[in-house]
């Protein structure tokens, strides 16, 4: 025989379950307000965020031109996309274009916002807005001017070079930046780090200006030098920050576009095409919807495990 409590618990379940939800029900209604201020924010994440997020992944399955009907392939693009070369070569030229390009933009970063977090300097403000002016130029018109810059014939870089270029080894015709596979990555680097700089400066400036100043008192009573206080206060102190813009710089690079396509256009060849403009090309140049859908779902699940590791890699740091 069955217990009192034992015949009770079922039916219990669901007029407990009932009453949670006319409560939710009654709270809601209570801030009904709130969440109608609220609501826009959610309607429009909704429609631009999470619906093409979605759609783009139900497109991963399918071969379509976005003209015709489109035909159920199944798993046929993530095979096609692993045996496409151009494929794994734009995700080469991503991998060499940020290893060219982000530690020195992170390195310049970070001596901007210790030198513009001193107390002695003046025109603080000045100087902060002149190094964030790239972050706010349009991309395009960056790409253009850089192009110019970079010009073979009459660029101001081989102007310079062709004036003092003998001195240090190079050759007095000057270096033929966006004419040579050689050097069309480091052409797109030295504009990545001018125009990317600034955006990183000001989140290193502001993990700085959190930093308890009483450390660093602590620090000057037991002596420290500044370069100790740099090596075992600010830096350690700055970890979070570091992992935070690594990871942004991870992830703008990998769908870096606009500099690469007003630039170069992924050439000489296929010498600076990244993936960006490899994805651009499969979804609009070649309207292979479908198979660009699968390449961005399968690059975006190797940043996600990038991430990941090193959120656990500073994780364990810390401990």
């Amino acid at each position: 025989m069955n217990s009192p409590q034992s015949s009770a618990g079922p039916a219990q379940a669901p007029f407990g379950m009932a009453t949670r939800f006319r409560r939710l029900g009654v709270r809601m209604w209570y801030y009904r307000y709130f969440y109608l201020f609220i609501s826009p924010f959610f309607i429009i994440f909704a429609v631009f965020g999470l619906y093409p997020l979605l759609f783009s992944l139900y497109l991963s399955f399918l071969s379509w031109d976005g003209l015709t009907e489109p035909v159920w392939v199944g798993l046929e693009n993530f095979r096609a996309l692993f045996q496409d070369r151009l494929f794994f070569i734009s995700l080469w030229n991503t991998l060499i274009l940020g290893l060219l390009y982000v530690p020195p933009m992170l390195v310049l970063a970070f001596i901007f916002a210790l030198l513009l977090n001193q107390p002695w300097l003046k025109l603080r403000a000045v100087w902060r807005a002149t190094v964030f002016v790239p972050v706010i130029t349009p991309a395009v018109v960056v790409a253009i001017v850089f192009g110019l810059m970079f010009g073979t014939e009459f660029g101001i870089f081989n102007q310079i070079i062709k004036s003092v270029g003998g001195w240090f080894g190079l050759s007095p015709s000057g270096v033929p930046w966006l004419e040579s596979e050689r050097w069309s990555k480091p052409s797109l680097a030295i504009l990545l780090v001018w125009r990317w700089t600034g955006y990183n400066m000001v989140i290193m400036l502001a993990g700085l200006q959190g930093i308890d100043r009483s450390l660093y008192e602590a620090a000057r009573i037991d002596g420290a030098s500044r370069l100790q206080q740099l090596l075992h206060v600010t830096i350690p102190h700055m970890r979070p920050t570091f992992v935070f813009v690594t990871i942004m710089s991870l992830i703008g690079t990998v769908y870096l576009f606009d500099e690469v396509f007003v630039m170069t256009q992924g050439g000489p060849g296929i010498s600076s095409t990244t993936f960006g403009l490899f994805l651009f090309d499969e979804a609009f140049g070649n309207f292979r919807f479908g198979y660009a859908s699968a390449a961005a779902y399968v690059v975006a699940f190797v940043v996600f495990i990038l991430t990941l590791l090193i959120f656990r890699t500073n994780r364990s740091h810390n401990e």
